[in-house]
């Protein structure tokens, strides 16, 4: 064997213990945002400037500006309609059902638009429709009739109705997180969907009394539009981060809506792993918990730091931290420290 193989064999068998003590869940998160800025957006169609004045959140009504190219010919634009999202909760779970793909939603909504065609003139119109969630998805369909309401461009006149179909894409992000559950700690990545992005990062949680999650930081998509600086800060930035404490509510999955910067975020953890059969998830702990004392004696032969231990007729990993030791037993999974006093090797 050649000394790079024997420094990769090593670094194999030196990592592989603690890959065994990290393990993965589904992180989700939805939020009321959506980009509308996509409904302006068409054939012969060129934004020059989009503005979001008002996202709903605190009024529940949407208002943007903006301007654009159509076929060539400037036109500025001013509008306003019920925002698609309303603090419904069918299953009363205490979360809106507006965050959960797996609910139905349906909303009527009314709202109104103004355009100015350089050259031409403006005209203004009424709009009424429905919203629809798009089945197991954080999308919906909008369907919607416009009706002129007055006009001074030869070709579209009071009373003309047009009938559209838009589907709206919610910000959420999807991704997964991996935890130790030895030593708190995590790391999460997460892809953007009804934007561009992602993020990534590492902290620390723990495990409270109710066996609620607390989370140092997680970073959630925003909207990064300058024009809510003001009036919603948290809005005109990219991506917001802060501590999150979720509720564990059963079948391996925490979640709580929870607001960054008042901007509203519904966050979900799904953890399917339960690796010590105490019917929860690995992210909790137990109370009933038990301490296992085992000897591992006897003759050995050993490729160090993988001794093999006759008497447990297992493969044992040692590792010393400090002036401790610590083995990982395969037969069991687990992290073993000696205790001087009893000479036993105890389960930690």
């Amino acid at each position: 064997m050649t000394e790079s193989t024997e420094i990769q064999s090593f670094i194999l068998l030196f990592a592989f213990p603690f890959c065994l003590l990290s393990e993965s869940a589904t992180l989700k998160v939805y939020t009321s945002l959506v980009d509308y800025e996509a409904l302006f957006n068409d054939d012969g169609v060129e934004i020059l400037s989009y503005n979001l004045e008002d996202s709903g959140i605190l009024s529940n009504k949407v208002k943007v500006s903006g301007s654009m190219r159509i076929e060539g010919v400037y036109t500025s634009f001013t509008g306003e309609v019920d925002s698609p999202f309303v603090s419904q909760d069918n299953n009363q779970n205490g979360i809106y059902d507006f965050f959960e793909p797996d609910q139905s939603y349906t909303m009527s909504l009314s709202g109104s638009i103004s355009y100015y065609m350089q050259g031409y003139g403006n005209f203004s119109a009424n709009l009424f429709g429905s919203i629809n969630r798009l089945y197991n998805q954080h999308a919906f369909s909008m369907d919607e009739t416009i009706t002129i309401q007055s006009s001074t461009i030869n070709g579209i006149n009071a009373g003309e109705t047009s009938s559209i179909s838009e589907t709206l894409t919610a910000i959420h992000a999807l991704g997964t997180i991996q935890y130790n559950r030895e030593a708190g700690t995590y790391d999460y990545s997460l892809g953007y969907h009804g934007t561009t992005g992602s993020s990534s990062g590492s902290g620390t949680y723990q495990v409270n009394q109710d066996k609620s999650l607390t989370f140092s930081a997680l970073t959630f998509p925003s909207m990064n539009e300058p024009s809510m600086a003001t009036s919603l800060p948290g809005l005109a930035q990219k991506s917001l981060s802060g501590s999150v404490t979720l509720p564990y509510v059963g079948n391996g999955k925490f979640h709580a809506i929870t607001a960054i910067k008042d901007v509203p975020y519904y966050v979900v953890i799904e953890d399917a792993n339960d690796g010590d059969g105490d019917s929860f998830p690995d992210l909790i702990r137990s109370e009933t918990t038990q301490i296992e004392r085992v000897e591992l004696g006897g003759w050995n032969y050993h490729i160090w730091p993988w001794v093999f231990s006759q008497k447990d007729g297992d493969w044992l990993y040692y590792h010393q931290i400090n002036s401790a030791w610590m083995v990982w037993r395969n037969k069991t999974q687990k992290w073993y420290i000696y205790d001087l006093n009893s000479g036993q090797w105890v389960s930690s």
